[in-house]
Formats: C-alpha cells, structure tokens, sequence
C-alpha cells in the first residue's frame, strides 16, 4: 500500500469516527427527563373474590424528553413500564400500587378498592 493509500484510507477512518461522534451528540435531544402518569385506568375498583388481576385500560403514560417534545402512551403499549402491588383480591380494602419507570424508578402510587360482593 502506498503512502497516500494509507493516507487516504487514515483520513476517511477519521472522517467516519467525526461523523458518528457528532450524530451520537445529536440525540442527547431525545433524553428522557420525565416521565409521569397523567391518565390513570378506568377502573379503579375491584370486586372481592370476582376480580383477581388489574385492568391498566386507560393508563396514559407522560414521556418529556430533554428537546421538550412530550410523547402520550397507553401503559400496555410501553415496555419500559411497570407496576407493582400486593393485592389480595379475595380480601376488600384499599391497596397501594406502585408505577415504575424500567427496574427501579418509582414514578407514581394510586390507590385501588377491593369491596365487598353484595
């Protein structure tokens, strides 16, 4: 290979290098910087011993990112979201449940009914 060859070939790896260095800095645009629950689901009451498992239908999802653009979506449609709870539905009572944003960001708490069967 040629000096210039070698030059060459130096040059475009940098050019490559510059270029993907600058795109990665143009998403930092996309960031999340807040996410919230701004429609919580339809039902928020359960019936003892008939219902055993939530329904998030309904569930409305806030994603901000750091560009300002504000993206709405249901809470079965987004991946990263989660809920945790210790429902027992055999069992009326008014019982926590903890939204989640990925593994460990706590992002919302609402309280649900279980009441009993008439």
């Amino acid at each position: 290979m040629t000096q210039r060859k070698k030059y060459w070939a130096i040059l475009k790896i940098a050019l490559l290098l510059t270029t993907l260095l600058s795109l990665s800095s143009c998403d930092r645009g996309l960031e999340i910087v807040s996410v919230d629950v701004t429609q919580l689901p339809y039902r928020t009451v359960y019936i003892a011993e008939a219902d055993n498992s939530l329904d998030m239908q309904g569930c409305i999802i806030s994603i901000r990112v750091r560009d300002g653009r504000v993206r709405e979506v249901s809470f079965e449609e987004e991946t990263r979201a989660s809920i945790r709870h210790e429902i027992d539905f055999s069992t009326p009572g008014e019982y926590e449940v903890f939204f989640y944003w990925g593994e460990e960001t706590h992002i919302h708490t609402m309280i649900i009914q279980v009441i009993a069967p008439n």
